[in-house]
């Protein structure tokens, strides 16, 4: 198994400038990648200050020439909002950006008032998705390549640039409805999933639910690359750890209002309404890797060893966590915490690891 560091890249003060962001982004990834942290993963979200970046792969073009070694990840591109050939197109040329190094990570989307602006709609784009996986999936990598679908036309196309990976970069499916879950399962990818802040047992119930759709495929549940996404912080400042779990708790109510299906939102900088039953700021710090060394490496191999999991992809930053103090966390992470979990598990590199990853074949 292997980690990740997620790149929300959200913006909950407007003294944070758009420039200091990116460049923020750029040291922390590289941060990460000394760290041993294997993907830096990067969204797509439009319109608000939920996420700024408007495109996955550009910030992965502009993140490639300043990294070495890490892999470089979408998460998510929304297919439904792209043209088939320019889609494929720029797929092939970010693998040649991040020399080998692209994974592309796939899902339907939940914000509606996104979809809508690209002309679109939240059920038409969950029916959608699974046509543009096949899609992308059979003709990424080819020289030419023609698709007839219900939602996707494209007659006989070349294409002169192929990703460096092949047959092509692998592909990661996102979500954790049922929908998700089939559309990896059909496909053989891993599924990433988010607890939405919630501790090991509620990622534990989905890893349950992933396991019940692969038997219903025919698939063993020990095929499951089962990936998750958590909040992380490395600090001995119980003052520093409460206001990341307060930035959490900030990212999390954003994306609850984002959930309801609205189709228009007030203005780019979305309210940060409590909501009923919501978990404070102590929840947040006991269920998450966050805390000391031993307290996050404690967490996260429970989570190794009871859910099985293959990738955990770490929020090291959220609202206005500064950015001093995430990069101090990154490098602990990767000196003090890596080691613990190592002690506990074993060496990574063969943990949770039943067979070779097929996303690629």
């Amino acid at each position: 198994m292997d980690f990740g560091i997620f790149n929300l890249m959200n913006r909950r003060d407007r003294s944070q400038t758009v420039a200091s962001l990116i460049s923020n982004t750029v040291e922390q990834v590289q941060a990460a990648e000394t760290a041993g942290f294997n993907i830096a993963w990067f969204t797509e979200h439009h319109f608000s200050n939920y996420s700024l970046p408007p495109s996955p792969l550009l910030m992965i073009g502009h993140v490639a020439p300043q990294t070495l070694r890490i892999k470089l990840g979408t998460s998510v591109i929304l297919p439904a909002l792209y043209q088939p050939p320019r889609l494929l197109g720029e797929l092939a040329f970010a693998d040649n950006l991040s020399e080998g190094r692209l994974i592309i990570g796939l899902g339907s989307g939940y914000q509606a008032h996104e979809l809508l602006r690209f002309g679109t709609s939240l059920e038409e784009s969950r029916e959608a998705t699974d046509e543009w996986v096949k899609f992308i999936s059979e003709g990424l990598g080819q020289e030419s390549f023609e698709f007839h679908g219900k939602y996707l036309d494209m007659p006989k196309t070349p294409f002169a640039a192929p990703p460096i990976q092949k047959p092509r970069p692998p592909i990661w499916i996102a979500g954790n409805s049922q929908n998700s879950q089939l559309r990896a399962a059909r496909g053989t990818f891993p599924i990433f999933v988010s607890g939405f802040g919630e501790s090991n047992e509620t990622l534990l119930r989905i890893r349950e639910e992933a396991e019940e759709t692969w038997l219903s495929e025919g698939l063993r549940a020990s095929d499951i690359e089962f990936c998750t996404l958590r909040y992380c912080m490395v600090t001995d400042d119980k003052n520093e750890a409460k206001s990341f779990a307060e930035n959490a708790l900030y990212q999390i109510r954003l994306s609850r209002y984002l959930r309801r299906g609205q189709e228009d939102i007030p203005d780019a900088w979305l309210p940060e309404e409590p909501f009923s039953g919501e978990m404070t700021p102590e929840e947040i710090m006991s269920w998450n890797p966050i805390g000391d060394p031993a307290a996050v490496a404690e967490c996260l191999s429970d989570e190794i060893k009871r859910v099985g999991t293959c990738h955990i992809a770490l929020y090291m930053t959220m609202g206005n966590t500064d950015h001093e103090v995430a990069m101090k966390s990154i490098r602990r992470f990767g000196d003090e915490v890596i080691p613990l979990i190592e002690k506990e598990v074993g060496p990574l590199a063969g943990v949770n690891v039943s067979k070779p990853m097929r996303a690629a074949e």
